[in-house]
């Protein structure tokens, strides 16, 4: 199943999440930590409701699909 995130989308898309599915649960973006741009795409580091979880998420542009982690996988990440 292809991970499901709602963005605002202004000029561009992704410009902004706002919620996203996560192991069969609902996320709200409550702040966005960090923006960042890569020769593949787009990503976000992301605190989420409930309990203040973060998130990355991460979308590729050539196959127009997101990639979600969850911050138990990013703390020994290089991308932060």
């Amino acid at each position: 199943m292809m991970p499901d995130v709602e963005c605002y989308a202004g000029s561009t898309y992704p410009e902004t999440p706002r919620a996203f599915i996560w192991d069969n649960h609902r996320y709200q973006v409550i702040e966005i930590l960090q923006r960042r741009r890569t020769p593949t795409g787009i990503g976000f580091l992301v605190r989420c409701n409930p309990g203040s979880s973060l998130f990355d998420l991460f979308y590729t542009i050539r196959e127009d699909c997101w990639q979600i982690q969850p911050e138990r996988y990013l703390i020994n990440s290089k991308n932060f």
